[in-house]
């Protein structure tokens, strides 16, 4: 029983504390509103509990503990209530808007993501502008595996490690805040899983297409785009801008045009009517030699530049390498479209989010942010730029396996 009377008149004092502050807030609002009314009565209620546990504190007579403990709780109860609907209103704006952003990074950071796909390097299982929805506790007891599509950071990213506080928002907030020195975090790529550690990998090219063996076998990659890439202009962002006054606009809202975008080409069908993407003649980019459209072709080697060694190279080619534990060999499906493993190398397990699981919705646009693109088309948006029929695609076909392996 003393635990209780103390328990009770330790909330009491602050209570007593408050009580004419409770009341100034209340009698300033507008008598005319509901909730006046309701705060009046709680106050009146409040005030009668306190009162109530007064006296049987102080009687000495017998009273139930279980009783006495049901009326502790629920005058704390009432007082936290009034404690928190006489907050200031931008205060109660800021604490739910806190609430809010730890509930989001808590999520996004141990359960799931909502991640746009900026590039067609995973084309045509994904295409650019594919909101995908990431399972990260699919690795929490396993391993990817073959042909999983896997969410991971950019293994080129370089993390600002000139402080603490620098990376902790890089690597689990992620946007950047220029004025307070926050930098963006690294971009997020969904690659598929080709080889696991233990694994030996490597690229050919026989009879002039691109080929992989896995442990001495050639396998067959059904997931891979066999469609050619068409290289086509699009614009981006809203502000026709780079500065306003001495503010810098960023990036994502200079309207910009580029014309090094390469898009999946059906060649069945006309430009006006493809399958992936809607394009229109304008923005086909034609080949400045043969004055026609500049196609990249499935299955044919890719060359980069060596600038040390001054001289082009095939990515295609390579290997055999053992991948190493704790690390994978990344390939996109796009493979005439994708920086991966063949560029940058294994991918450390560190560097993984979790699994692509399914398509949440599409809109065939460039755009980060897809209001931007509603601002641009308010019409066209609905009937021409979003993908009703991707909507809620399933996208684990392929995980768990790499599928019709063959004997070298």
């Amino acid at each position: 029983m003393k635990n209780l009377k103390e328990s009770f008149e330790s909330i009491y004092e602050k209570y007593k504390q408050k009580r004419e502050k409770f009341k100034t807030v209340i009698d300033g609002w507008n008598k005319r509103r509901s909730s006046y009314h309701d705060a009046f009565e709680l106050l009146k209620i409040t005030d009668a509990q306190a009162e109530s546990l007064m006296k049987d504190f102080a009687s000495g007579a017998a009273v139930i503990k279980s009783d006495l403990k049901k009326k502790i709780k629920n005058f704390k109860a009432n007082y936290k209530k009034l404690n928190e609907i006489t907050k200031p209103i931008l205060q109660q704006w800021v604490e739910a808007v806190v609430v809010a952003v730890v509930l989001a990074v808590i999520l996004r950071n141990l359960f799931f993501g909502l991640y746009h796909v900026p590039t067609g390097s995973a084309e045509h299982t994904i295409l650019v502008g594919d909101r995908i929805w990431g399972n990260k506790m699919a690795y929490f007891l396993d391993e990817p595996k073959r042909g999983d599509c896997v969410i991971f950071d950019d293994p080129l990213f370089k993390f600002d490690r000139n402080s603490k506080i620098k990376l902790l928002w890089q690597k689990y907030i992620g946007f950047p805040i220029p004025l307070l020195g926050l930098g963006a975090g690294p971009d997020n790529w969904v690659k598929r899983v080709i080889a696991v550690p233990g694994d030996t990998i490597e690229g050919r090219v026989e009879d002039g297409k691109t080929v992989i063996y896995l442990n001495g076998n050639k396998i067959d990659e059904p997931y891979v785009n066999k469609h050619p890439l068409i290289r086509a202009r699009r614009s981006k962002g809203i502000i026709p801008f780079e500065t306003i006054g001495p503010l810098r606009v960023p990036e994502f809202l200079h309207l910009s045009e580029r014309d090094n975008y390469y898009y999946t080409y059906d060649t069945s069908k006309s430009i006006e009517d493809q399958t992936f993407y809607r394009l229109t003649p304008d923005e086909i980019v034609q080949d400045p030699m043969t004055g026609k459209p500049s196609y990249s072709e499935p299955y044919s080697p890719t060359y980069n530049f060596d600038y040390e060694e001054r001289k082009f190279y095939c990515v295609d080619t390579f290997g055999p390498f053992k991948v190493p534990e704790g690390k994978y060999w990344m390939m996109g499906d796009s493979r005439k479209n994708s920086k991966d493993s063949r560029i940058w190398g294994f991918l450390d397990r560190s560097l993984v989010h979790g699994r692509a699981s399914f398509i949440i919705y599409s809109i065939d646009s460039e755009e980060a942010f897809w209001f931007f693109d509603f601002i641009k088309h308010p019409i066209d948006f609905w009937f021409k730029r979003v993908r009703w029929d991707r909507m809620f695609t399933d996208l684990s076909k392929y995980n768990g396996k790499i599928p019709c392996t063959t004997e070298n």
